[in-house]
């Protein structure tokens, strides 16, 4: 009889080594599974991403600035200098380009601080929500507790039958009460994260509303060194000598820079007609600016000088537009020029679309051109922003049109463009 009860009280053992298992088991995953959606928070990875960049872009903000006070001190230094007004005005656009480098800097900050906090905020979501869980299980283990009493533990061990029974019976209450110290710290963690992620979140707040602050200065500024520059120009009117010296020395540039394109283009021409250099010119003629950007303030051909109020002739077309606002390539081609002419064109580019045809885009923002000699670009392409640079009054494009080396009008590339001329005739 002996040897059959041995295998019932075995059996019996496996039950509860069973049950224990079970019991651990099911306290394991329920402590894991809370734990798991911590570790696999989504936008990590990205956070860091972030902040890395943010990091960098004010790194790159702290040299703009230095720059900035470099070309202040160059300014202050001429400022009382008749003679050196064109001068000034390079160090101003100087000064302009270097600001819309910054402006852009702290539009990008701003932008990734508005993503950052998007992320943070949901993180704290979860957190809070991690913790309300953690807080749950911590009020429902107290409440059993305090229901069993710590009499319970004792009562479990008592019941055991055998030596072995009573060393799974230890094991059961010495998970239990893992299971609950866990349960504690767990809670506490996860108040901590909540705390952490809400001290991340006012931080990045805080950095988004000084950029804002800082974007609200630097464009203030952007206005007043525009304004500055139109000073310098209407100094130069006012004072007919340099007024004609410097419409002399634009001239004189403007025939070097001529001479160099009708060179440069029948090198270029010979090597698009050998097919070395491909591209595709696109379909008809796209127009150089956005819709809407169609008064002309200077027209091609003979017109009064706007700086020495004398006849002149006009090379180009002068479409005026907001400063920054986007120029675009006429058609497909080769980038035959990208470079700075401070007497005249400021900053330009040049373009050869082939078969002759060849357009010129001046007067952009400094560091604004966006494409290099040799490149080859797409039609409505963007080249760089308008501006007033070089020999400029006022934010607008200089359009040139030139086919087989003869300067021609522009706007006949635009018959359904309806511009107009609010200072001058339409010369058509």
């Amino acid at each position: 009889m002996a040897k059959q009860q041995k295998p019932r009280k075995s059996r019996k053992l496996d039950k509860r080594r069973l049950f224990t298992a079970i019991m651990a088991l099911v306290m394991v995953v329920a402590l894991v599974l809370p734990l798991l959606g911590s570790l696999l928070t989504l936008g990590m990875a990205s956070e860091s991403d972030l902040k890395s960049q943010i990091t960098s872009l004010k790194g790159d903000a702290s040299e703009a600035t230095a720059r900035r006070k470099e070309l202040e001190a160059q300014l202050k230094a001429i400022e009382k200098d008749a003679a050196k007004a064109m001068e000034r005005k390079n160090i101003l656009d100087q000064q302009l380009a270097v600001l819309e480098g910054q402006i852009s800097n702290t539009q990008r900050q701003i932008d990734a601080y508005n993503v950052l906090i998007g992320e943070t905020e949901t993180q704290l979501q979860e957190a809070q929500t991690r913790e309300s869980d953690a807080y749950d299980r911590f009020l429902t283990r107290a409440r059993a507790m305090e229901e069993a009493g710590e009499i319970s533990y004792l009562s479990i061990l008592f019941q055991a039958d055998s030596y072995l029974d009573l060393l799974d019976r230890l094991a059961m209450v010495d998970e239990i009460v893992t299971y609950d110290n866990t349960v504690v710290e767990t809670l506490a963690a996860a108040r901590v994260e909540v705390e952490n992620t809400l001290a991340e979140l006012n931080e990045a707040k805080d950095g988004l509303s000084e950029q804002r602050t800082a974007l609200d200065i630097q464009r203030n500024e952007q206005a007043e060194k525009v304004a500055q520059a139109e000073a310098v120009l209407s100094e130069l009117k006012s004072q007919v000598a340099h007024a004609e010296a410097l419409v002399a020395a634009e001239e004189a540039e403007e025939k070097r820079i001529n001479a160099a394109i009708a060179k440069k283009q029948k090198e270029l021409d010979e090597l698009i007609a050998s097919k070395q250099i491909q591209f595709d010119p696109g379909t008809g003629w796209y127009y150089p600016l956005p819709k809407g950007n169609v008064s002309v303030t200077s027209i091609f051909g003979w017109r009064t000088h706007p700086i020495t109020k004398k006849p002149n002739n006009h090379s180009g077309t002068d479409i005026a537009a907001p400063g920054g606002t986007s120029v675009y390539a006429a058609r497909g081609g080769v980038v035959q020029t990208s470079a700075y002419a401070s007497s005249s064109y400021g900053e330009y580019v040049v373009i050869n679309h082939g078969d002759g045809y060849v357009t010129l885009y001046a007067h952009m923002q400094r560091g604004s051109r966006t494409v290099k000699e040799g490149d080859i670009v797409k039609q409505g392409q963007v080249l760089g922003k308008v501006g007033m640079t070089g020999s400029a009054t006022g934010n607008h494009l200089h359009l040139e049109l030139r086919i087989n080396g003869v300067r021609q009008d522009a706007r006949t590339l635009y018959p359904n463009v309806p511009f107009k001329y609010p200072y001058g005739s339409s010369n058509s």
